[in-house]
């Protein structure tokens, strides 16, 4: 799988990329610097790594049909799920480059980075349904995983956040947001989790180590937007600080996994 990652020539540039915006994001931290255009535009220039990352991924579908086939449209749906989020940094970066102005939570910008979730939960859905889940589901052992996996994942995002979270009826699209953020997020990983006890069906095995990356990329992703939402919630994020590596670093993540099936081996 990381040697076929390595002879992509768009996996180098995203590489050099990161790497490039590590280096800016390094000295950012050291400068303390919190409220500077410098960090708004950290935050506009990761983003733009995540549009490629996702137009290259839905390119790589067409390896595989595209829209025609089940896998493609896996590959397609998590290029869409991150396109979606960066579109939510960029409505972010507007409001503090453009408008000057804090920004409010909820707001326009929730709308891309919540449809990430369900663009993700139905990618990982496919790719169960490509490995055999809907079979599976048919079998004693299929039937116990596909109830402990999930239960045991919402019991982690329970106890990782949502006991913290005051529910607040009186603002009902908030609570959606604050409930649904880590609900959604870890969904995916459940999904994920499932699929790879199957992936010795898919494809002849060759899809195993994929989908083993993909769980540590959805779950990366997951608590890279707890650890925001917390931040958020304990009012001591601030735009360019170590949550905007993490998320620089989850796109970079899904984007190498996308470019993973760019061949069959």
């Amino acid at each position: 799988m990381f040697s076929t990652i390595l002879k992509s020539k768009f996996a180098w540039f995203v590489i050099i990329y990161y790497l490039i915006l590590l280096g800016w994001w390094i000295k950012i931290f050291f400068s303390g610097s919190q409220t500077n255009p410098e960090n708004y535009f950290f935050g506009t220039f990761y983003a733009v790594l995540a549009i490629l990352g996702a137009v290259n991924g839905i390119m790589i579908s067409k390896v595989y049909g595209g829209w025609s086939s089940i896998i493609g449209k896996g590959i397609i749906l998590l290029g869409l799920g991150i396109f979606a989020q960066a579109c939510g940094q960029l409505i972010w970066s507007y409001y503090n480059i453009v408008l000057k102005v804090d920004v409010p939570y909820p707001s326009v910008a929730d709308i891309g980075y919540f449809s990430l979730i369900p663009a993700y939960t139905m990618g990982a859905l496919m790719f169960a349904q490509a490995s055999g889940g809907k079979f599976s589901l048919q079998t004693s052992s299929g039937k116990i995983l596909a109830f402990l996996i999930p239960t045991i994942a919402l019991i982690l995002a329970y106890f990782l956040f949502l006991r913290d979270v005051g529910f607040d009826l009186s603002d009902p699209i908030k609570t959606f947001f604050d409930v649904g953020y880590p609900l959604g997020e870890i969904i995916p990983v459940s999904i994920a989790l499932f699929t790879l006890t199957l992936t010795k069906s898919l494809l002849g095995g060759t899809m195993k180590k994929r989908i083993l990356y993909l769980v540590g990329a959805f779950f990366f992703q997951f608590l890279t937007e707890y650890l925001f939402l917390y931040a958020a919630g304990t009012e001591t994020y601030f735009n360019g600080d170590w949550h905007d590596l993490m998320y620089a670093t989850s796109y970079v993540i899904m984007s190498l996994g996308l470019i993973s099936f760019r061949s069959y081996e």
